[in-house]
């Protein structure tokens, strides 16, 4: 039984529109939706940085319309004491960009505060305009986040242990 996951990012791989872009000004845009995720200005800055209409998957959820991407950002931005997102190296494929990162997040599981630091990486894709059209991170979730939560991050641990 194949993933909608698979079968969505495959479908956005093959939706033409793709152009080319800058490697600085693509990617400032892009890491700083995630250093504002936590300020009031994160709703303006990706208007100005994503298409209305994309394709997103942070290995979380998936989302196709700007609008929801920003209150997925806010509702992040409010759950996170921290979330910091730095580049680590920028490559170019064809019209693909893609983005080498370290991010840290500092937040609580049921009263105690978490460091979590990880690290992954970013495609993207662009419009005519310059925006982002796909956004597909690469990224270990266990590692990130799934590993500090109760009982989910227990089990987690064992089935690691056990492979």
């Amino acid at each position: 039984m194949q993933s909608a996951y698979v079968n969505d990012y495959q479908k956005a791989l093959e939706s033409k529109g793709s152009q080319p872009v800058e490697n600085n000004e693509a990617v400032n845009g892009f890491i700083e939706v995630f250093n504002q995720a936590q300020h009031g200005e994160v709703a303006d800055i990706i208007r100005q940085t994503y298409a209305e209409q994309l394709y997103f998957n942070d290995t979380f959820r998936t989302i196709t319309d700007r609008n929801e991407l920003i209150e997925y950002m806010e509702q992040t931005g409010q759950q996170v004491d921290r979330l910091d997102v730095r580049v680590q190296d920028v490559a170019r494929s064809g019209n693909d960009i893609y983005v080498r990162w370290i991010m840290q997040m500092q937040f609580k599981v049921m009263g105690k505060q978490v460091d979590s630091k990880s690290i992954g990486i970013s495609q993207l894709r662009f419009n005519e305009q310059g925006k982002i059209i796909l956004h597909q991170d690469f990224w270990d979730g266990v590692d990130g986040f799934y590993q500090h939560l109760p009982i989910i991050g227990y089990s987690l641990k064992k089935i690691r242990e056990k492979l």
